[in-house]
């Protein structure tokens, strides 16, 4: 897949999944939903309206929500990243490492609730982890670890590459947003034409 350099992948991801271009990225659901367009690869997935969508930090990621909760702000993030066929790993070694950046209760390693299904024709891994978390990218945690977290993420095997999501933030959040998370992985497919 070639690279393409921020500048121009920005400012198409952006356009492509802003909700001021609605005619590009968003069509208006029954059940309150958005329909984003993954920008590089060939699918769309249904994203709930409480997720307020964001320009993507970096890019590898193909989009970026933030949920809020009244008078505490930013209380989780959820993130979809694509970094080209073949890459970004196995489900495996990502619950591996995402593991190694959670210490569970009585600093005891997490243990992560596993499910493994089929959606839209495609294999979808599951993991949860909660504890103390060390968000890293790459491998290994990195800074300090922020107490009562929790991390939901899937790995969806798609024939364009794998697409890893993340839900993660307070525990609580997480928790509140669990099925519309696994209605958002469960919707994703790829673009009828």
């Amino acid at each position: 897949m070639p690279r393409f350099p921020a500048h121009i992948i920005l400012p198409a991801l952006i356009l492509a999944l802003s909700p001021v271009a609605p005619a590009l990225a968003a069509e208006a659901a029954p059940s309150a939903q958005a329909t984003v367009k993954l920008a590089f690869i060939s699918h769309e997935a249904h994203a709930p309206a409480a997720w307020t969508m964001v320009p993507p930090a970096t890019d590898k990621r193909l989009a970026q929500f933030k949920i809020t909760t009244p008078g505490e702000g930013m209380t989780a993030e959820v993130i979809v990243y694509y970094f080209g066929k073949g890459e970004g790993g196995t489900a495996e070694a990502n619950i591996e490492r995402w593991q190694g950046q959670f210490v569970g209760t009585e600093s005891r390693p997490a243990t992560p609730a596993i499910n493994r299904f089929q959606s839209n024709g495609m294999a979808v891994t599951t993991a949860e982890l909660h504890g103390a978390y060390a968000r890293g990218i790459g491998v290994g945690p990195s800074g300090v670890p922020k107490p009562d977290q929790t991390l939901l993420a899937a790995v969806v095997e798609t024939p364009e590459g794998n697409l890893i999501i993340q839900l993660h933030g307070k525990a609580a959040s997480v928790s509140a947003q669990k099925e519309a998370f696994l209605a958002f992985v469960r919707s994703i497919r790829g673009e009828t034409i």
